[in-house]
């Protein structure tokens, strides 16, 4: 009896551990879509272009394209370095285009607040012309 007690326990406790890992797994993945999609994190892409920000494109592309080319296998460097560099530029091309959408997304409702009521106000106005023309 002992031993069918012990075994229920350790099944329940099997379950638990499952359970739980399987909950910070999702928490994991959720946070950054985008390590999963590219097999690259942030943080490793900046530190294998050598990079600190992600705002201008132009000083990462030239940064890519002179790693890209000084591991070229032809010239003697390394394939898995070469192939490196170009999953951290991925990796923060994705990232800097994410950033512009994010940029985009909280400008227009601002523009279009303000068009809308703009618009509103200038169909007011018509209005109140009409009815002051057609009083007169």
């Amino acid at each position: 009896r002992a031993f069918k007690d012990a075994y229920k326990q350790a099944n329940a406790n099997s379950a638990a551990a499952r359970a739980a890992a399987g909950n910070a797994n999702a928490e994991s993945n959720s946070k950054d879509e985008f390590t999963r999609k590219t097999g690259i994190a942030l943080d490793e892409s900046q530190k294998i272009l050598n990079i600190n920000e992600i705002k201008d494109m132009e000083k990462i592309r030239a940064r890519y394209e002179h790693l890209f080319k000084q591991n070229d296998p032809k010239d003697g460097g390394s394939l898995y370095l070469q192939a490196k560099v170009v999953r951290a530029f991925e990796r923060i091309q994705i990232e800097y285009v994410q950033n512009l959408s994010k940029e985009s997304q909280t400008e227009q409702p601002i523009d279009s607040a303000d068009s809308s009521t703009n618009t509103s106000t200038e169909s007011n106005n018509k209005n109140s012309n009409t009815t002051n023309n057609e009083s007169k």
